[in-house]
């Protein structure tokens, strides 16, 4: 008998690689060069060089199967993996972006540790949670003294009390208002604030004095005040500690003027005080 000849396993140059898949009746799980071999050494599976499905009884198997065999042969020849390519793709996007979000946060972590350190030195701004304090004050003047935030930074100080002995003059009393400007906190703790404040204000002060061992003399002034100080502000219990200078220009009337002509006159005032605060 003449021997059989042997199929033509060769892909033609006009088709692609799935082309010359389906062409040859390779199978579906097989891979091309595996199936060229198989043809040419004529696998009991075959009948010169007719796949299976082929025989007698028997159908073509890439009329029963879905178009994506087709696709799973493409992926794997490499000619349709565009689509494994972009699921890699958003994996390696979403990886990318979970990996950004961690270090992203752990940034934003050191930056708030940061910043609770530098609080704890101070230099922050200060922010009130009081509104309204009254208390005692004593030295120049000595008597009651109250405290209204208006604002976050921002209150109104104001004191009614005596003087004793002021400069040359004698004692008065004296009245006060000033608006208190809070731009720092100089320490920041769990426990109290440390605000440092500077203001403007006016005063009022109706004095007597003695002259020629006659003290039935007397005078007023109304002065400009610039308090300048510290608040200690605890912030677990409804207390406040002060202390302040406050520079004064006295503008004086009375009979202290018409004798000594001297109209006006600058000063400091030192006082300290505490306060409780209602709310």
């Amino acid at each position: 008998m003449a021997q059989s000849r042997p199929p033509d396993v060769e892909c033609k140059a006009t088709e692609t690689q799935a082309e010359c898949h389906a062409r040859l009746k390779c199978k579906a799980t097989e891979e091309l060069e595996d199936c060229k071999k198989r043809l040419l050494k004529g696998d009991s599976s075959t009948q010169g060089g007719t796949h299976e499905a082929d025989k007698p009884g028997g159908e073509r198997r890439d009329r029963d199967e879905p178009d994506k065999d087709r696709g799973e042969h493409r992926d794997r020849d490499g000619s349709s993996s565009s689509g494994r390519e972009r699921g890699d793709s958003r994996g390696d996007n979403r990886g990318d972006d979970r990996g950004d979000d961690r270090g992203d946060s752990r940034r934003d972590n050191r930056r708030d540790d940061g910043d609770r350190r530098r609080s704890s030195r101070g230099g922050k701004g200060f922010v009130a949670n009081k509104v309204f304090g009254l208390g005692l004050e004593v030295g120049e003047p000595t008597g009651l003294n109250g405290k209204w935030f208006l604002s976050k930074s921002g209150a109104l100080d104001f004191g009614v009390g005596w003087v004793y002995s002021h400069y040359y003059y004698g004692d008065g009393a004296h009245l006060y208002v000033d608006y208190l400007w809070h731009p720092t906190s100089l320490v920041s703790a769990p426990g109290f604030e440390l605000p440092f404040y500077v203001g403007v204000g006016l005063r009022y002060w109706d004095f007597h004095y003695c002259y020629q061992r006659v003290c039935d003399y007397g005078g007023s002034a109304i002065g400009l005040r610039i308090p300048v100080g510290i608040s200690f502000d605890f912030n677990r219990v409804p207390l406040d500690i002060f202390l302040q200078l406050v520079p004064v220009i006295d503008f004086v009337n009375g009979d202290y003027y018409d004798r000594y002509r001297n109209r006006e006159h600058f000063g400091v005032d030192l006082s300290a005080g505490v306060r409780f605060w209602f709310k």
